[in-house]
This record gives structure tokens, sequence and C-alpha cells, in this order.
């Protein structure tokens, strides 16, 4: 005969600690949406940095809250990408394929967010009014070119797209979760992939994305005999 302690009991082993789930869905929430926010705001500029400078210096202050949006967004994003590899792997009978992608995507956004913020710090500083023109071009090209271009900015991103891509490999493979949330997630990632820095219409490219990671934080952090229920 089961009692009220002993179903009290096998729901506290099931579920995680109430104060973890709810920073994995706040952080979730959060950083997927400054992310969108950062990557909408980026200002459409050309590829060069010698013609791009231009438009960095009459921008400048739009350019910055991008980098400072997106790489916040990252910083909260490094919690997501641990809950994938940890309480996500889990859930979908410790899937080794779901625990790679999760720790694909921690150290991909963890990289991109240091990325982010120092070059909007040496961005802003090097479009200021009192620093000439040529000057500041070399050091965003500097910048660009050196360890934090690459491999911390550009290998980064790749990074944690392939993260996504295989945490979305690893749902399909287990049948834990709907089909549509690998889907969402696996479509959204080519998608804002091929469509990175188109400035607000990224807004739309990347939503299928940030719906799929909030749905996934929020069916990761739920007792278990909720979610089997």
């Amino acid at each position: 005969m089961t009692t009220t302690h002993d179903t009290q009991v096998a729901l506290a082993t099931t579920a995680p600690s109430t104060s973890w789930p709810r920073v994995v869905r706040t952080a979730t929430a959060a950083g997927t949406l400054l992310f969108l926010a950062g990557q909408a705001a980026l200002p459409v500029l050309p590829n060069s940095i010698e013609d791009a400078f231009p438009g960095m210096v009459a921008h400048r202050d739009q350019l910055m809250a991008s980098r400072l949006l997106t790489s916040i967004g990252c910083f909260l994003l490094v919690l997501t990408g641990v809950a994938l590899a940890t309480m996500l792997a889990r859930r979908v009978g410790r899937s080794r394929t779901v625990r790679v992608g999760g720790a694909l995507v921690a150290v991909g956004m963890f990289f991109n967010a240091v990325a982010q913020a120092v070059q909007g710090y040496a961005t802003y500083v090097a479009t200021g009014a009192g620093v000439d023109a040529e000057s500041g071009q070399v050091v965003v090209q500097d910048i660009v070119a050196g360890p934090v271009g690459f491999p911390l900015s550009f290998a980064s991103v790749p990074l944690f797209a392939i993260g996504f891509v295989v945490v979305a490999i690893g749902l399909y493979v287990s049948r834990a979760v709907p089909v549509w949330l690998p889907t969402l997630l696996l479509v959204g990632t080519v998608m804002a992939g091929a469509l990175a820095g188109r400035g607000p219409v990224v807004a739309l490219t990347q939503a299928p994305v940030t719906i799929a990671l909030i749905a996934l934080a929020a069916l990761m952090t739920r007792p278990r005999a909720t979610a089997d229920a």
C-alpha cells in the first residue's frame, strides 16, 4: 500500500531540485531572447573592415548594444548547454549524443560571449570621436585578425551550431520527445546560420531555435512523474 509519504519521496527522487530548474528556465528564456535581440540589432555592414568602418562609426552605439546583448545572451546560454548535456541527456535515456551536443553548445556559447564582449568594447573605443579613423580601423582589423576574431569568434558560432544539430539528432534517435522539437531546433539552426547578419529579419529566422530551446528547458526541468503522466 502506497502512503502519502512514499509518494512524496518518489517525487523528490525523480524531480530536480527546485532552484536549479528555475535557474535553467530563466537563463534559457532570457538568454535566447537577448541573443535574438542582439542579432536583430546588428547593423548590416559590408564584409571588409575597410568598407564597413564608416558604418561602424555611424552606428557606433547600435553596434555596441548589439554586441552587449549578444554577449549577455551567450553567457546565459552556457547554462542551457550544461543543462542539455546533463538534465536532458538523462531525461531521454542517458543519450551520449545529447550529452556531447550540449557540451558543444556550452563551450561555443562561452567563447562567443567572450568574443562579442571584447569586439564590442574594442570597436566602441576605436570608433570614438577623438580617435583617428585610420588608427581606429587598424585596431578593428587587429581584433578581427587576432585570437579574439579567430578562433574565439568565428569558430565558436559553428561550434554551438553543430552542438544544436547533434542535440537534435540525439532527440530524434531517442524518440523521447515530440518530433516537432528536434525538427524546430534543426531547421532553426540551419536558417539562423544561413541568414545571420541580415538585420531585423533574424528575429524571424532565429525564432524556431528560441522556441525549441525554451520548450526543451521546460521539458527537462519538469518532475518525471509530471512529464510521464
